[in-house]
């Protein structure tokens, strides 16, 4: 499983992989060879229905057997690499997919998003890739409700088979009911999806409808932090995945990872993490050449 020198992990596109107009796909895959190292601009979950192999989620080695499940964000860089053949069913699906409260669940859980299903409950996850298989290929009236009510159903046996811990249960059960709450959490996957861009709290005031100096009220109330410290956490935790996932230089990862200057990137990043980002890169290396590859 080793990656040559200086690969740029890609980056797959909606509009690569997905029909205009049209928010999700799926593809049943057999896959004999390594994936390579990418990224993608949708979502995407895959359950593996045969055999074997590994997935390096950020760079982190999950091992994959029949019943893994794994759900990837716009912010998640994975390359898999199967033992033999590799049988996976994969559906993708752009952000407008998530509503609502499954929608919170999903962004406020602090648990991993990789899990091996139950037997009886595998076998419910494949019955509704199938259903989304077949909507895909022999598309009939109310296509998207048919297909959007089975990935919740996937998504709802992914959080019932995780621990969410109680503080995510009281902001989901307690302070989301409120208008203000709720409006945030509607602004969350904006920024998730766009932290490596220009982003302003203006940008996401306007996605929850809120005025800015009340979003940024109501953002500090929610989430515990203030608009631009979320936001630099999530370009930092990006930047050390890049880090971990790939050979590319630190300018590089700086500016990838939404960052307008090395030295700014630098100084956070070492705040963060008590080194810097090259020492973090090689760091890391060494511990995972002498340990072996990182169990979750």
């Amino acid at each position: 499983m080793k990656r040559e020198s200086g690969t740029q992990p890609r980056r797959l596109l909606n509009e690569q992989y997905m029909e205009l107009n049209r928010s999700f796909n799926i593809f049943v895959q057999q896959l004999t060879k390594p994936s390579p190292l990418h990224w993608h601009e949708f979502y995407e979950m895959c359950v593996i229905t045969e055999g074997t192999g590994t997935n390096i989620l950020n760079g982190v080695s999950h091992p994959l057997e029949r019943g893994s499940l794994f759900l990837l964000t716009p912010a998640d860089f994975h390359e898999v690499y199967p033992d033999s053949v590799l049988h996976i069913y994969n559906v993708i699906f752009s952000e407008d997919m998530l509503v609502g409260e499954l929608r919170e669940l999903l962004l406020y859980g602090n648990t991993s998003r990789m899990i091996r299903l139950d037997h009886d409950v595998l076998l419910r996850v494949e019955q509704e890739y199938r259903v989304i298989d077949r909507e895909v290929r022999e598309p009939k009236i109310a296509q998207r409700l048919m297909v959007k009510g089975a990935l919740e159903r996937i998504l709802i046996e992914l959080l019932r088979q995780r621990e969410i811990s109680p503080a995510d249960r009281g902001f989901i059960g307690a302070e989301a009911t409120t208008s203000g709450h709720a409006a945030v959490a509607n602004a969350l996957p904006f920024i998730h999806h766009h932290f490596r861009e220009p982003l302003r709290l203006q940008d996401a005031a306007r996605e929850a409808n809120l005025a800015p100096g009340y979003f940024s009220t109501c953002f500090r109330q929610t989430t515990g932090h203030t608009f631009q410290h979320y936001l630099q956490n999530l370009r930092l935790e990006f930047g050390a995945a890049l880090l971990l996932a790939s050979d590319r230089p630190v300018t590089d990862i700086c500016y990838a990872s939404g960052f307008r200057t090395l030295t700014h990137f630098e100084r956070v990043f070492r705040s963060k993490y008590g080194c810097s980002p090259r020492q973090y890169q090689q760091q890391e290396r060494r511990e995972t050449k002498a340990q072996g590859p990182r169990q979750p």
